[in-house]
């Protein structure tokens, strides 16, 4: 199941990185913050970590990746190759493929996100429930009980998410679907394109 993924990214982290490793071509500006007091972090070649930017490890940052100023990773974290994260992003216990664009502003949590993604502005994964009861699932008229307390979604790769798009907890956005601005995902969807009605009246 997917979100046993999620459970298993700090294995992953481990296996792929044993000690802390920044390569000669990565580029930590001034004011960047490298913490691997909780794990090692691994920056790949000609990544960039840009001023303010903080990393928490245990992380693993592929090649060709920018993060922006002031973003904040949190481990276990993987993070593909040519990734992009934007201003004042936070994004903890994820699994981010290659090439995904992470606009500013946006809350990636407890979530796997899959090759060429698009998330933009002030987009948010929920990973828990109000109530405070566990993350559930659907697969198909199923509902599971994860057994699990935090949990994000899935979205699935070259899904597109608008502006202010809200995930809530244990959802798949499809592979290739398309999200329009200011929608609150709050069931899977099949694959296509969406948008929120609105009425603009005058008064």
């Amino acid at each position: 199941m997917w979100w046993d993924d999620i459970a298993l990214i700090a294995e992953r982290v481990k296996r792929a990185a044993k000690a802390s490793r920044i390569d000669a071509t990565a580029t930590i500006e001034p004011g960047a913050v490298i913490d691997d007091s909780a794990g090692p972090v691994v920056v790949g070649p000609r990544s960039r970590l840009c001023a303010g930017a903080r990393v928490r490890g245990p992380v693993v940052i592929g090649s060709d990746c920018l993060v922006g100023n002031h973003a904040m990773l949190r481990g276990p974290l993987l993070i593909g190759d040519g990734v992009r994260i934007g201003f004042a992003t936070e994004i903890k216990q994820a699994a981010i493929a290659d090439r995904v664009s992470i606009g500013p502003l946006c809350f990636v949590a407890d979530s796997r996100v899959d090759e060429d993604a698009y998330l933009g502005a002030l987009v948010r994964t929920s990973n828990h429930r109000l109530d405070g009861q566990q993350v559930s699932v659907r697969d198909g008229d199923r509902e599971i009980l994860t057994g699990m307390d935090k949990l994000g979604c899935w979205i699935g790769a070259r899904a597109s998410l608008g502006i202010q798009v809200i995930v809530l907890p244990g959802r798949v956005v499809a592979a290739d679907t398309m999200f329009e601005p200011r929608v609150t995902v709050a069931r899977n969807y099949p694959t296509g394109r969406y948008r929120v009605q609105q009425v603009v009246e005058r008064v």
